[in-house]
């Protein structure tokens, strides 16, 4: 079984809407996938760095949710750099649901990851 995290705005989990910047979302939907791409269920978490964070911090909290993946609409450059020390894939782009957005990875359409450059 592999677990897929991605970013959300709300906590709809599937159903609910893509969130385009890693760090900065409120919620993470974690995926439990099978091998053959059939999700088991899907929970949502509270991102507990909201309101700030260190770096490493919320790559960290990724790990101990166990994730393989993580799929947000962007992500800084450090934060990937975080995730490939800790063995973990990332995926940058997104659909506007994170229903849709989990599809396209599990489908094929959706690899690799880009930094983004952004200000707050």
């Amino acid at each position: 079984m592999k677990k897929i995290v991605l970013t959300a705005n709300d906590a709809l989990g599937l159903d609910g809407n893509m969130a385009m910047h890693f760090g900065h979302c409120p919620y993470y939907v974690v995926a439990h996938v099978h091998e053959d791409n059939r999700v088991e269920k899907a929970e949502v978490q509270d991102n507990p760095y909201l309101n700030g964070h260190q770096p490493g911090q919320i790559p960290q909290f990724i790990k101990s949710l166990g994730a393989d993946v993580v799929i947000a609409g962007g992500m800084g450059a450090n934060a990937i750099d975080w995730f490939k020390k800790l063995d973990i894939d990332v995926v940058t782009g997104a659909q506007k649901s994170v229903g849709a957005t989990l599809d396209a990875y599990l489908a094929g359409n959706m690899a690799g990851a880009s930094g983004c450059n952004h200000e707050h």
